[in-house]
């Protein structure tokens, strides 16, 4: 009996090839950043480990490269090739309003925190103080200009901050950026809302979040637009929701992350 595949062994070659080249693939994606439209920053130390190991793998396989085998299956190869397909040529980020839809009913919630107890330190007998300073930084805050200028890697530490004690922002000027968005519902209450998408394990659970928006002017932007709103904190009539009366509205350059990771 003659045994096939003298020379190049092809199976683990092709087997080889498609480790090299979907540990490649993955580490390009990491290494670009291009996988937090897909994952949180999280993820990132597990996606390149991925990496090395593919390569270890093939190394491992390729051991066998000038070994003959008498019946070749190179079907096994082809568990890699979706994969493979997928990271090539990964389809356009739809972001938006395009994602958000999804999650019109998942609480895309304008409502109040929790009442301000658990982002203060505790003290000797277990209870939180109000009057101490939170276990994160509030930059951009400005409490003798009334002020809160809200930049694009705080974003969600303010969102936080502002549901959780909106009380004590009251009447305060803030300024941050946002991309448009309208539903039905939203209208009834104001002109639009101003989000980002918050993503808190992957991509399939993007949620919005932000504040809804008002203004005594016509508001030209479209759903999707993103903008920075100068406007004053406060509550909805129905003291339903938090709200920004707007004081003005620019069209904004997008982030470079686009999605907001909430880390702590």
């Amino acid at each position: 009996m003659t045994l096939r595949g003298k020379g190049i062994n092809l199976q683990v070659l092709t087997e080889c090839i498609c480790y090299l080249l979907f540990g490649y693939l993955l580490f390009q994606l990491t290494f670009s950043g291009g996988y937090l439209n897909y994952v949180t920053p999280r993820m990132k130390p597990y996606l390149y480990g991925m990496s090395a190991l593919m390569l270890l793998w093939a190394v491992f396989t390729g051991r066998y490269l000038l070994t003959p085998r008498y019946r070749v299956r190179l079907a096994r190869s082809f568990v890699f090739i979706i994969p493979i397909l997928l990271l090539a040529f990964r389809p356009a980020d739809p972001g938006g309003s395009s994602m958000v839809r999804s999650y019109e009913s998942s609480g895309f919630s304008m409502g109040f925190g929790n009442g301000g107890t658990d982002a203060y330190p505790e003290d000797d007998t277990g209870q939180s103080s109000g009057e101490e300073n939170p276990w994160y930084d509030l930059n951009g805050l400005d409490e003798a200009e009334k002020t809160i200028t809200i930049a694009d890697e705080d974003y969600y530490t303010w969102m936080y901050e502002l549901s959780n004690f909106y009380e004590k922002y009251e009447g305060y000027t803030v300024v941050m950026k946002g991309f448009v968005f309208r539903t039905p519902d939203i209208q009834k209450k104001c002109d639009f809302a101003l989000v980002r998408l918050s993503m808190w394990c992957c991509a399939a659970d993007l949620t919005p979040i932000g504040f809804l928006v008002d203004s005594d002017s016509e508001v030209t932007f479209k759903d999707d637009d993103w903008v920075t709103v100068t406007g004053t904190f406060g509550i909805s009539e129905h003291e339903e929701s938090l709200i920004l009366k707007a004081q003005s509205i620019e069209a904004a350059g997008k982030p470079e992350e686009e999605y907001v990771y909430p880390y702590f």
